[in-house]
C-alpha cells in the first residue's frame, strides 16, 4: 500500500500530460480529418442571377455570350473550415441559365493550387466546397465547356482574413462567423482540461493526509 501511494502522484502527472496531448491531437487533427472532403461537389439554385447580392462578382464573355456570377459563403472565410464557392452561368442575352455543360474549378494562392475536375452541370448553377489553409487573397478560376460552342475561362478573388493561431486556452480563435457549435466544442475541451487539473491538484493535497493516517495506524498497531 505505501509503495502504491508513493507512485500515485507520478501516475496523476502522467494522466494529466496524456490528457493534454490527446486534446491537442484532437485539435490539430481536425484539418487532417476534413482535408479528404475538399473534393466535394454540391449543387443548388443560387439566388444571385439578378445581381441582388452586392457580394456577387461577375465575369462576362462577349465572345461566348455568357456571364458567370460568383459568391462565396461565409462572407468572411475561416481557415481550415469549409467555404462554399457558388457559381451561376447565364446567357448574356436572355439571362436564362446555361444548360448541360462541364465545369472545372481551380483554387490557388499563387504557390499551390487545388482542382475540381469534370463537374457536370445541368441547370447552370453549381458550387464546390473548399478548405482554405491560410489567409490572404486566393484566386478562383473556373472553365466552362459546352461541346465546341462555348469554352470560357473566368477568374474571381476570395479574401480570407487574418486569424489568430489556436492555443490551448483558445483552440478556436474568435471569428465573426464562428458557429455556435464550434464555441460549444471550445467550452467542452476547456472543462475537460480544468477538471483533469483539478483532480490532480486535489489528489496532491489529499495524498499526504492519507500517508499520515496510514503511518499513524501502523504506529498504533505496534
Amino acid at each position: 500500500m505505501p509503495r502504491l501511494l508513493s507512485a500515485f502522484p507520478i501516475l496523476c502527472i502522467v494522466l494529466l500530460v496524456f490528457d493534454i496531448l490527446i486534446t491537442m491531437y484532437f485539435l490539430t487533427s481536425i484539418t487532417t480529418i476534413l482535408s479528404p472532403l475538399q473534393n466535394y461537389y454540391a449543387y443548388a439554385h443560387l439566388p444571385i442571377e439578378n445581381n441582388n447580392d452586392n457580394r456577387a462578382q461577375q465575369w462576362i464573355s462577349q465572345r461566348d455570350g455568357i456571364k458567370i456570377l460568383f459568391i462565396y459563403e461565409p462572407e468572411k472565410p475561416i481557415i481550415d473550415t469549409f467555404t462554399e464557392l457558388k457559381f451561376s452561368v447565364l446567357n448574356l442575352t436572355s439571362n436564362e441559365h446555361l444548360k448541360d455543360f462541364l465545369a472545372r474549378v481551380v483554387v490557388t494562392n499563387g504557390q499551390r493550387l487545388f482542382k475540381f475536375e469534370n463537374i457536370t452541370v445541368a441547370d447552370g448553377d453549381f458550387s464546390v466546397k473548399y478548405i482554405f489553409p491560410d489567409d490572404g487573397t486566393h484566386q478562383v478560376v473556373t472553365r466552362i465547356n459546352k461541346e465546341t460552342s462555348i469554352q470560357t475561362f473566368a477568374s474571381f478573388n476570395v479574401f480570407v482574413p487574418h486569424q489568430s493561431p489556436p492555443s490551448i486556452l483558445n483552440p478556436f480563435p474568435a471569428s465573426p462567423t464562428t458557429s455556435e457549435r464550434t464555441s460549444n466544442w471550445n467550452i467542452i475541451i476547456l472543462i475537460i482540461l480544468f477538471l483533469t487539473v483539478g483532480v490532480a491538484i486535489a489528489v496532491m493535497f489529499v495524498l499526504p493526509t492519507m500517508r499520515k493516517h496510514i503511518v499513524r495506524r501502523k504506529h498504533d498497531s505496534q
